[in-house]
């Protein structure tokens, strides 16, 4: 990916040197209601930090002021010119502007660059995520009973969870 800068972040790929700041934010979901990392430690962090350093589909979120890494984007490759949009922000530094500044400036390329559809999935108890979407535009399409799970139970049984589908297209230049 392009370097992007923004007002207050540099959006890049991640770098070796980024593994503290990693682990902070991953760490920080251990026990998460919505996108666990229950079994991230110390140790096997490097490789979460590894598959973001060889992947295409992870954009690290930058303080410009620190230098910090606060968190990531997602945005995989799907077919038909689609993407899948995702977002994690370290927990000191949600409710900031950060993550909708960020995706802004990761939609803004994307579109530019030929995308023509991202969408996103989110639990609709996550309000402040689901919120940010619509803030940033996307409409909801879907709701999904008990379609994922990021954790399991005492017995080892699935939690499920529903989800609430958003979409944000490109603009068609016949719509303008």
């Amino acid at each position: 990916m392009e370097m992007i800068e923004t007002e207050r972040l540099i959006l890049r790929n991640f770098e070796e040197s980024d593994y503290e700041d990693v682990f902070e934010f991953l760490s920080q979901r251990k026990d998460d209601e919505f996108e666990a990392y229950p079994d991230i430690t110390y140790e096997n962090g490097r490789e979460h930090l590894a598959y973001r350093i060889h992947s295409d589909e992870f954009v690290a979120i930058q303080l410009k002021e620190t230098g910090k890494i606060i968190g990531n984007v997602y945005f995989g490759n799907r077919d038909f010119e689609s993407r899948e949009l995702g977002y994690i922000v370290n927990k000191n530094y949600q409710r900031k502007g950060y993550a909708k500044e960020a995706i802004t400036e990761v939609l803004k390329a994307a579109f530019a660059g030929g995308v023509h559809r991202v969408f996103a999935e989110c639990a609709p108890r996550n309000e402040c995520s689901w919120r940010l979407l619509e803030n940033l535009g996307f409409s909801r399409e879907a709701f999904f009973k008990q379609n994922v799970y990021f954790k399991k139970d005492e017995n080892g049984k699935p939690v499920w969870q529903d989800t609430y589908v958003y979409c944000l297209l490109a603009k068609c230049e016949s719509e303008d």
